[in-house]
Parts: C-alpha cells; sequence; structure tokens
C-alpha cells in the first residue's frame, strides 16, 4: 500500500505538474485579460468540486473508455492518477502562476528589450528567477496528491498489490484507512496497523512541509 501510495502520487506529478506550468506559463504571458479571468473562473470553478462527483464522473464516464483502451479493471491507477490530476490541477496552476507573476517585471522587459521573445523570456528568465516558488507549488502539489482520500478509495480499485502496468488495481494508505476504520476492531493489531498507516502520511506531509517552508524561506531572502 506504501508503495502504491508512491506509485500513484509519482504518476499524478507527472500529469499535473506539466499541465500546471502549461497553464500558468499561458496565463503569465500570452493570456488577454479575458482570457486570464475565464481561465481563472475554470479554475475556481473546478477547486470547488467534490471530490466525490470527480470520483462518480471517472467511474461513468472515463472508465468505460479505459475499457476500450484495454484496462482489465474497472478501477485502476492511471484511473485514480486522472482523477487527482483533476483534483489538484487548479491549486497547481495558481501557485505556479502566482510564482511567475511575483517576479519583478523589469527582469521581462529587460529580457525582450535585448531582443528575446515572448517565450524566451518567459521560459529562461521569468521561470528561472520564479524557481522557487515554483519548487514550492511542486511541493505543497505532491503533499496535496497524496493525502487526498476520496478519489483513490473510489476509482483506484483497492487491491493491495504492487500494480505492474497502468491498468493495475491500486490501494493507497488514504483508502485503506478510509475504507476500514469504521470496521476494525478497537484495540486490534490491524487497528493498531492503520493508525501506523495514519504516521506514515502524516511523517511524509509533514517532511514535505518542511521542504516548502525551507524553499519559501530561501527565496524571502
Amino acid at each position: 500500500m506504501f508503495i502504491g501510495s508512491l506509485l500513484i502520487t509519482l504518476l499524478t506529478a507527472v500529469i499535473v505538474l506539466p499541465l500546471g506550468y502549461i497553464i500558468a506559463f499561458f496565463m503569465y504571458g500570452y493570456a488577454k485579460p479575458w482570457e486570464k479571468n475565464i481561465i481563472k473562473s475554470s479554475i475556481d470553478l473546478l477547486s470547488g468540486v467534490p471530490s466525490v462527483i470527480i470520483g462518480s464522473f471517472l467511474l461513468v464516464y472515463v472508465a468505460p473508455i479505459f475499457f476500450k483502451l484495454g484496462a482489465w479493471s474497472r478501477e485502476n491507477i492511471l484511473l485514480g492518477a486522472v482523477g487527482l490530476t483533476i483534483l489538484s490541477l487548479p491549486y497547481t496552476a495558481s501557485l505556479m502562476e502566482e510564482a511567475m507573476s511575483s517576479v519583478d517585471k523589469s527582469m521581462k522587459e529587460g529580457a525582450l528589450a535585448l531582443g528575446a521573445t515572448k517565450f524566451r523570456a518567459g521560459f529562461s528568465v521569468i521561470s528561472k528567477a520564479a524557481m522557487p516558488g515554483l519548487m514550492n507549488a511542486v511541493i505543497l502539489t505532491l503533499n496535496r496528491i497524496i493525502g487526498e482520500t476520496m478519489v483513490v478509495l473510489m476509482a483506484s480499485g483497492g487491491a493491495a498489490i504492487i500494480p505492474m502496468s497502468l491498468w493495475d488495481p491500486v490501494r493507497p494508505l488514504t483508502a485503506a484507512i478510509a475504507s476500514e476504520m469504521g470496521e476494525v476492531e478497537l484495540g486490534s493489531i490491524h487497528y493498531s496497523a492503520l493508525f501506523a498507516a495514519g504516521l506514515v502520511l502524516l511523517t511524509i506531509s509533514f517532511i514535505l512541509t518542511l521542504i516548502s517552508k525551507k524553499i519559501s524561506r530561501r527565496s524571502s531572502k
């Protein structure tokens, strides 16, 4: 279950971090004011959708598509990663856009004045200057992904195995705690194991938070 949690977190990060950066980059360097307002409104709307609704949407509409692509399980690690991507994308894009917007505009104007294209100024100058904020967004996104419960409980399959393919089901620690805590015998080894799983998640979250704080302090200097 621990390995399953790490794998689904890494898979989601591979999907959501580039998408979040692309959206943030577009909002910062290319979007017109009305386009930026539409994107931000869409992000706010998506961030307010309950995770149980996203899980239901995945099972009803996305899972049949995966069956046609060769999936043998209705719920699998890829379906869970898609759900976590939908949940965390607004968060990631907002944090990255704020990091890029916090960079002094004179850096962009100087790069453009020296003959750099808009893309090169944003990618080579602004993104590098905003790297502490971007890395902070990455850490906070990972923290959010690994702690999500409802989507992985509904869409990941619930099998306590190490997945060998994207179509295999998986049972992350959060899903195990949520599904078993209500039925476990108090004081049993099973009960203690679930608390140990929670302690593992708390430790990971604490470490990621410390890294985020350290990055924030460095960027403020």
